[in-house]
């Protein structure tokens, strides 16, 4: 296995009506228990549009950051992301790095969300997205309408599905689901690294931040215009400890290890995320 192919495994490429009465509501609902104990969250991303100021005020608050030089490229879709490794999943800030790509992979691709994402400044949208795992993957088991999405370099049996409400309501953030050879690493303890071949130790260093900061123990993403009661956010609103919710502005909050340093650290207006220690 080469570096670059051991750090492709780590890092994921990504880019990825209100009910009728009480009746259809408690369906809904029911729905979610039995399809949201088959997912989980992989990572979340947050498109930027300055991704070394964004970087910056991470790493300034303690968090160590993959080198800009092993980021992987996510290659025909235009795009990059500025890296942070957890235990269990990883933060990545999106953004465009090759503009003439990312139109035309939005010229072939329109029923997903990219382009609308990238203009979030602009038109309200989320600037947020959640990606997520299937247990014992089967696309069957996803709990809402989606979108296929494939590129060239995956194998012809290998899609990423995005859910088709992530176009149709801007302000809710963007979900998909990955497929199981570019799912997160996760481990269970800081301990658990040896697990990374010798050969790879470099790689340790990523999961070790100043701040200590190991798991993310919750996420709190608040929106300006969900329908909380669609199959899509209904399906995450399941997962244990994530969370969408209506507000006055785009938010995310990630809690780290349950919150243990008691620490609360507000990274607006350069990023909208605060963060719990």
């Amino acid at each position: 296995m080469t570096i670059n192919q051991f750090i492709s495994f780590l890092i994921l490429i990504i880019s990825f009506t209100a009910c009728k009465d009480v009746k259809d509501v408690e369906k809904v609902n029911e729905k979610s228990e039995i399809v949201s104990s088959d997912l989980i969250v992989d990572h979340f991303n947050i498109w930027v549009k300055n991704p070394t100021k964004a970087k910056e005020r991470l790493t300034d608050i303690g968090f160590y950051a993959v080198p800009d030089s092993l980021s992987l490229i996510h290659t025909g879709q235009g795009t990059t992301g500025k890296y942070f490794y957890f235990l269990n999943g990883y933060l990545e800030l999106i953004f465009v790095y090759h503009q003439n790509e990312f139109d035309a992979n939005n010229a072939l691709n329109t029923a997903l969300d990219f382009k609308e994402r990238v203009n979030f400044e602009t038109n309200g949208a989320s600037p947020f997205s959640i990606a997520l795992q299937v247990k014992e993957y089967n696309i069957e088991k996803i709990p809402f309408e989606k979108i296929r999405y494939h590129q060239e370099w995956m194998e012809e049996n290998e899609s990423i599905y995005s859910a088709k409400n992530s176009k149709i309501n801007l302000k809710e953030p963007s979900i998909f689901v990955v497929y199981p050879e570019i799912e997160a690493t996760k481990f269970e303890t800081i301990s658990d690294l040896k697990n990374i071949p010798d050969e790879y130790a470099f790689a340790r260093s990523f999961y070790k931040h100043p701040n200590e900061a190991e798991k993310v123990t919750k996420i709190s993403i608040t929106t300006t215009g969900t329908n909380t009661q669609t199959e899509t956010i209904t399906a995450i609103n399941g997962i244990e400890n994530i969370s969408i919710q209506n507000g006055k502005e785009h938010l995310m909050e990630l809690y780290f290890d349950n919150n243990i340093q008691d620490k609360t650290i507000d990274l607006r207006p350069e990023l909208p995320l605060i963060v719990y220690l």
